[in-house]
Formats: C-alpha cells, structure tokens, sequence
C-alpha cells in the first residue's frame, strides 16, 4: 500500500520502490481504517457501576440506572472533564484501530471535546445531542419525562451553530452531524427540525431509536407507531440516518408486536443501524438478528457504544451473538461483520473514500500484528482477527497519512498519566453518586463488589 500526503495512490502487488519512507509490515495484517458509527466521548463512570445489577423495572435497559436522575438534578456523568473522559475514549478509539468515529454527547463543554478530537488526529463526527425531555425519577423513583420543548429548541439551535463551525475543520477530519438523542424524549416537531436543518447544513443525522423495550411500548402508547414508523411518519429517516442500536423493532420476541414490518420500513428508506452487540449483551439482549436484518436488505454498521470501545471485539461480539440468537453457525461470518466495521459505516457516511484500501482512498490504514500465541497458528487472517485479535494487537494506526499510533500507543500521549486522571475523576463521581440516586444510595450499595473487600 502507498499513500502520498492523505490518499492512497496504489494498492496491491509491488510497487513504492520510490517511497521515502517504508513500514515494514510483513507477516502483519494490513486492514482499512474501521469505522464506529456509534460511541459517547467520556469514561462510562455510571456505566461501569451496574454490571451485573439494575433495575427489573427497567428490563434490558441499563442507562437509566444511573441517568434517570431524581427531578430537577443532573446526571453525574456532567461533572466529567472532556479533557479527561472524552481523551480518554478517544484514545481507546486509536489504540483499537478505529480510524473514524461518530460521537453522541451532551458534553457541555462540547467545544472541548472537538479540539481533544483535532489534537488526537481522530476522523469525527461530532455534534452535541439535543432533546425535547429528559428521563428522570419521581419521589417513588418511577420514571417520568421531563418536557422542555424550548429547551430542545435551544439544543437543536446550539448544535447547528457548532456543526456550522467545525465541520470541514482540521483539514476535513471534523465533520459536523445532528444527534437527537432519543425517540422517546424528542418530540415529532424537534425531529422535523432537524431533519431540515440537516439537509440545510448537508450532514447525518444519527439517533437512538428501538433501543429498549420500554421506548417501544412509550411511543405505542403515544402515538399507535412502533418508534421505527414514528420515525418514517416524521420524514427522518433516509441514507444519511443512522439508527443507534435499532434492538427492539417489530422483529424482536420482546416487541410481541405481530405482522410489524420495521426491518421493511428500514431497509426501504436506506438508513442504517449502528450496532453495538457488547452493551446489549451485557443487559442480555441481542439483535433478533445480525443476518435477518441483513436479508431484508439494511445496512448494518457497527459501534462500540459504551466501554470498552474496541471494534475488533465488536466484530467479534457481532459474530458470536448472531450465530446464538439464530442457532446458525454459518450466520454472521467474519467477512460480513468485518464489511459492518469497515465498508457499511462508509456507506452510513456516505463515504467512498474511507473503509477501503485502493487508489483514491483516504490514507486511514492500520496494521495488526497476528503473530502471538493467542492468536496461535494463522490460516485466515480476517477469520483470526475476528475471532481471536483484540485492541492490544493493533500496532499502528495511521489517519490521513499521518501516523497517530505506533507501536501500540498513541503518539503525544502520556497514557499513564491520562489513566491516572480518568481513575481518580472516575472516584469522584461514585462518590457523589448519593446526590443523585433516588433512593440515596452510593455506589457500593447500587453495585456492590463480586468479592467484599479485603477477602
């Protein structure tokens, strides 16, 4: 592979006898840049204190454990510096091979985290969500939404004045797209206003949509559409929408919705979903299915979601859970969910230049080094790589022609240092978790340790 300045000039057989400057990648597989449609810039504080526990009440859902703060209080995660966790994120993002990434956040200071994101070298799309609501818990902890339908208005107006700025900056790797950020807290006015604004400003729109089963039910109960033909209804679906996650549509067994046709009204209207298999895992649900979604003709991309944030697990989790959920071993290859993390998030962005080694290319490569017992004896690397590599074998990365990770860590970064500060941020925010759980609990009492301490 030879690249000049940002784009590949020549792909396959010999040729850069020229080149002044060669990496020896010999015996290492040499991939593309993968792309991840879908992860939050900050260390997943909230997230990482309820594994293995949760409400019932919210069934596979696990954000509102921690996000559905009491009424008239904030979520802990808005003391995170973007400094801090959004560095840190999007250093992982690096190290595991992603090359360009689509960020969801409400980081006030979102400002901040386009310039960690310039600084790093990152491929991003980057906006600051937006919503009509917020999910809160009342004085018995129920659920209940908070409206602020002018406060929607307000986000929908600050994302589009700072997508009008960033996008196209750091020499085209920051580009700008619109991030509603729920079904079930935006209200059908704000959709259409962001889809409008997105077709002015010519950028994606990205959302969570189907992502549980109680939004399935909500927008049921409001508006007699399963979220997916809400959706269609507000016009805002198309090829340059993303759907987050897109879990519990009329295919799934939970939905219990009979004759639905969701998958149909995706794949006629061409947007993708951006699927994430570890985080639902983890809250034991699955896709229903990788390979059924891809046989009614969706293009499925695929994220990280939450933490860790590493693609080639992903790839890995996508695989693994679609053979499950369709008892099918041939179902979900390593080809089709290597294509989800690389060909179809280019499709999603309407990209043809990325996601792909061949002339013309943007130059986002990544070397992986295959040859280490856990990975043991090589056949098929693509088959190796999904099945057995993980982010520790990613060994450079590079991003528009530059070399941003070499050697398995990221050039300009103390990461040492940036563990250090994302630890002791993290402690900061359990500790404070009383502040802001319904019930006052700490962190300790929401998710107590596997072992007691000291034992």
């Amino acid at each position: 592979v030879v690249f000049e300045g940002s784009r590949i000039v020549h792909a396959g057989g010999a040729d850069g006898e020229d080149a002044e400057h060669v990496i020896d990648a010999r015996g290492k597989l040499v991939l593309p840049g993968l792309i991840n449609t879908h992860f939050h810039a900050n260390s997943e504080a909230g997230g990482r204190i309820i594994a293995d526990v949760g409400r019932p009440d919210f069934f596979q859902t696990g954000y509102l454990n921690y996000w559905a703060v009491p009424l008239g209080k904030k979520g802990i995660r808005f003391l995170e510096k973007a400094e801090t966790g959004g560095k840190y994120a999007m250093v992982e993002l690096l190290k595991s091979g992603c090359t360009t990434a689509v960020e969801l956040g409400n980081e006030p200071n979102y400002e901040a985290l386009v310039t960690v994101a310039g600084e790093l070298g990152l491929r991003a799309y980057m906006g600051p969500s937006f919503s009509s609501c917020f999910h809160r818990t009342g004085d018995r902890g129920q659920l209940v939404y908070e409206w602020n339908e002018a406060g929607g208005r307000d986000g929908l107006d600050r994302a589009r004045g700072l997508v009008r700025n960033i996008d196209g900056t750091c020499d085209g790797r920051i580009r700008g797209i619109l991030n509603p950020a729920q079904v079930d807290t935006c209200s059908p006015e704000l959709l259409a206003d962001a889809r409008d604004a997105a077709e002015a400003l010519d950028v994606p729109v990205q959302i969570h949509a189907s992502q549980n089963l109680m939004e399935f039910h909500e927008i049921l109960r409001r508006c007699r559409m399963t979220p997916i033909e809400f959706l269609a209804d507000v016009g805002i679906l198309g090829p340059r929408t993303l759907l987050g996650h897109c879990i519990v549509t009329t295919a799934h067994s939970f939905s219990a919705y009979p004759g639905g046709r969701d998958l149909e009204v995706i794949a006629d209207s061409g947007s993708t979903v951006a699927h994430c298999p570890l985080v639902f895992a983890r809250r034991g649900n699955a896709l229903q299915s990788f390979s059924r979604y891809r046989k009614a003709g969706i293009n499925i991309s695929l994220g990280t979601d939450t933490y860790p944030r590493d693609l080639i697990s992903e790839m890995r989790w996508a695989s693994l859970m679609g053979k499950v959920v369709d008892h099918d071993f041939a179902a979900a290859t390593a080809r089709d969910v290597f294509n989800a993390a690389t060909l179809a998030g280019a499709r999603a962005l309407g990209r043809e230049d990325l996601g792909r080694l061949s002339p013309g290319a943007k130059a986002d490569i990544v070397i992986v080094d295959l040859a280490n017992l856990r990975i043991g004896p090589l056949r098929d690397p693509i088959r190796a790589l999904v099945n057995c590599a993980s982010s520790a074998d990613v060994e450079t990365v590079i991003i528009d022609g530059r070399v941003v990770v070499e050697g398995g860590r990221v050039n300009g970064v103390d990461e040492e240092a940036l563990l250090a500060e994302v630890q002791a941020e993290a402690e900061q925010q359990w500790e404070s978790l009383p502040r802001f759980h319904w019930q006052g609990l700490t962190a300790d009492e929401l998710s107590p340790p596997s072992f007691p301490w000291g034992e």
